[in-house]
């Protein structure tokens, strides 16, 4: 759940604000107008020419600064190689925990969102990802050119074409599909739309492309739409891939979940409003620059576990000049923790086990590297205000958290340790010194918590001059299976 911080800071008691016309030459005679009419045609046809001939072509090199190379971009134009396309195992990270866990109905109400991320096709769209510049195709100036999605229509566990929404649609959850985890369902939706990827073949006309020295549009990673994913929890149905009494089940299917595919003039291409399965899939797989999928990346678990309730919404500093906190001074303010958990959950970072952790947001996270406070774990010892380094934000000025009267490390991500430098990550066991218990029934046991947020002048990195202006954060607390 999600925290928000703020506060002004006030340099001497003064309050520092944020924030062509064509045309035809008539003939005097009807003869001449016959004859130029005839003579018109065959340049008429050599002006049309370069339109009837537009096309898009893969790129796959960098050439010389003349080539004149359909397949090559000059220097300068973005980056290019080989690219295999949406093959079954070349799909990257969508930017999902490492673990996530599920649970049964009673603790795990259907359909309960265990988890999401949103990720940009330079990160989920090939296994080591793509640089934001690489090139993809040159196509003509002028070209209408498509971005097209669609789930992988003929695959049982992503995306069929039929049945494969039936249990999220009986639970109130549309465009969700199976997955080869029981009862765990997928639902991905195209961030530049907002349009859920199903079955059927959406597309997107792209825009602003970057233009070439020889006058083509270039189709970039950078140009392609964001994912975002959503694992949901669901009854348990007949069709199942893996067994849902294993209790660790790394996502070792290998088929993407859905695709990112490219239409343009001379390009094979799935055609939009119809479905995948049938055949339906034109350029598969080499043109196709996007696989989506969990392969490789994402761990099921099911353990007894914990969960969030509620925690305090906003936290309010009181104000503090930029003197006082030159000089030292801090304000600080507590936020509350509910919490419940289930009975035999393993209290801990090890593996299998229940830990806590506090997440930062990304402009934070942008940030803190610059600032010297990521440690060699990734972990990081400050909150950061979400738009810091902008103009009426201060700067030099941080949230440490404190757990039990100890500064926390603040996580990244979400992602599992492993058992492995948890603590320097930002994971601590989910029930610690000062937690308390609050009753619970049913073997559900129910858990408060009281933190302190203190806003101070950086004391770790860099530690740059403090600036007056806004202090604005915000944070996540999360509670996870590692």
């Amino acid at each position: 759940m999600p925290i928000a911080f703020s506060r002004s800071l006030r340099a001497l008691g003064a309050e520092r604000s944020r924030w062509s016309v064509a045309g035809l030459l008539v003939a005097e005679s009807e003869r001449r107008v016959s004859i130029a009419s005839i003579l018109a045609l065959p340049l008429l046809a050599l002006l049309l020419a370069p339109t009837a001939w537009a096309t898009c072509y893969k790129v796959t090199s960098v050439g010389t600064a003349t080539t004149t190379l359909t397949y090559q971009i000059r220097p300068g134009e973005g980056t290019a190689g080989s690219w295999t396309g949406a093959c079954d195992t070349c799909n990257g990270s969508l930017g999902l925990p490492s673990v996530v866990n599920v649970s049964d109905e009673s603790f795990q109400p259907y359909p309960t969102l265990i988890a999401s991320a949103v990720a940009p096709l330079t990160q989920y769209g090939a296994t080591g990802g793509y640089d934001p510049e690489r090139v993809f195709f040159r196509c003509s100036a002028g070209d209408a050119v498509y971005e097209m999605f669609s789930t992988n229509g003929d695959d049982l566990y992503s995306g069929y074409y039929t049945g494969a929404d039936t249990v999220g649609n009986d639970i109130g959850l549309q465009d969700a599909y199976r997955t080869a985890w029981p009862n765990v369902l997928l639902r991905l939706t195209n961030v530049e739309t907002g349009e859920t990827i199903t079955p059927i073949w959406k597309e997107r006309q792209l825009s602003g492309l970057d233009i070439d020295s020889r006058g083509f549009q270039l189709v970039k990673a950078k140009n392609l739409a964001a994912v975002r994913a959503e694992l949901y929890s669901a009854p348990l149905e007949a069709i199942r891939y893996y067994s849902p009494t294993i209790l660790s089940q790394p996502y070792s299917y290998t088929q993407p979940a859905a695709y990112i595919a490219i239409k343009g003039p001379g390009l094979t291409a799935p055609t939009v409003g119809q479905a995948h399965v049938g055949g339906n899939w034109g350029g598969w797989y080499s043109n196709w620059p996007g696989a989506i999928g969990l392969y490789r990346y994402v761990t099921l678990k099911r353990y007894p576990t914990c969960a969030v309730m509620t925690v305090t919404p906003h936290v309010q500093f009181p104000p503090i000049t930029l003197a006082e906190i030159d000089s030292g001074g801090v304000r600080e303010a507590p936020f509350e923790l509910t919490f419940k958990c289930q009975s035999g959950m393993t209290n801990g970072t090890g593996a299998g086990a229940t830990a806590l952790g506090i997440r930062v947001s990304s402009g934070a996270l942008a940030a803190s590297p610059a600032l010297g406070l990521v440690n060699a774990s990734g972990g990081l010892s400050y909150l950061l205000s979400d738009r810091y380094g902008e103009p009426g934000i201060a700067r030099g000025v941080g949230i440490r958290i404190y757990r039990d009267g100890t500064p926390m490390t603040l996580l990244a991500n979400e992602n599992s340790a492993g058992g492995s430098n948890a603590e320097a990550t930002g994971w601590y066991p989910a029930i610690g010194g000062a937690t308390q218990a609050n009753g619970g029934s049913g073997g559900i046991d129910l858990y408060r918590e009281t933190f302190r947020a203190r806003l101070e002048k950086l004391a770790l990195g860099s530690q740059p001059g403090v600036t007056a202006g806004r202090v604005e954060a915000t944070a996540q607390v999360v509670i996870r299976v590692q």
